[in-house]
């Protein structure tokens, strides 16, 4: 299953604990708009016909009609991973988010006291807007661009309804309506520091080995780096093995996922 295929189904019974979580989490905060939204996703794939402004214990952030927005800002979308940010919340410094879609991990982590560096090629506007609702333009710097191997301009297939799996596409033969840029290139831009710390989470839609080719320099120089990525089954170990083409690194399983790889000293 690659990221940009994915369906919600009822009739999975597998996955009713993490729906009981999403709804007890949309409850929890008395964010009902969400709750019947996501309800409508499971049982019909249905999507908001209207934008709405909600919070959650993530932040206040702009629901796009047509999106599933409402599952991004819910503490239980991805919450391996989230879990491991509260454990590990005094242990980093910077969050950079290749992907970042509304900034929904931004926006929570900024507002913790966190530095935030997004980058988003499709979703910018949303993210903007989400930013400027917290009150956090002075914490989260955006980049409105793809990261890859090289500089370019290319193709995305904008997904209809799942906007944040808009995707790559690489032998479309369509008009290029994406800038990408290297790592390595932004990074003279993130205002970093040689001491920090930094936690780099990748969600680029199968593009990660190529984010990764394209900050060889950044991963090399960081002292103390951790980085996020998705992992599929398929993807034999893809992007373990790119990242180790660069430096040495201890890797773990974060969910089915996702995996987390971290830099030896």
């Amino acid at each position: 299953m690659s990221g940009f295929d994915y369906k919600p189904g009822w009739k999975d019974p597998r996955k009713y604990g993490k729906y009981f979580n999403y709804f007890a989490e949309y409850v929890k905060y008395g964010d009902f708009k969400s709750l019947k939204h996501s309800l409508n996703y499971i049982f019909a794939h249905k999507f908001p016909k209207a934008d709405y402004v909600t919070s959650s214990g993530m932040g206040k952030y702009l629901i796009r009609k047509g999106s599933n927005d409402f599952q991004f800002i819910n503490y239980a979308y991805e919450k391996s991973i989230k879990d491991y940010f509260v454990k590990n919340m005094d242990t980093f410094d910077v969050f950079i988010d290749v992907g970042a879609c509304i900034g929904e991990y931004d926006i929570w982590l900024a507002r913790h006291g966190k530095r935030c560096i997004a980058v988003e090629p499709v979703s910018f506007k949303s993210l903007r807007t989400n930013i400027e609702m917290n009150n956090l333009q002075d914490k989260i710097k955006v980049f409105a661009c793809g990261v890859g191997a090289k500089k370019d301009r290319v193709y995305f297939e904008i997904m209809d309804h799942l906007i944040s799996s808009s995707h790559y596409e690489r032998e479309s033969g369509k008009e290029p309506n994406v800038d990408i840029e290297r790592i390595d290139d932004l990074a003279t831009q993130f205002g970093l520091k040689p001491e920090d710390r930094v936690i780099l989470k990748l969600d680029v839609e199968g593009m990660e080995a190529e984010a990764i080719a394209g900050a060889v320099e950044f991963i090399r120089s960081r002292k103390d780096l951790r980085v996020i990525y998705e992992h599929f089954e398929e993807d034999n170990f893809r992007n373990d093995k790119a990242l180790l083409a660069v430096a040495d690194f201890d890797f773990a399983t974060m969910d089915e996922a996702n995996r987390i790889a971290i830099k030896k000293a």
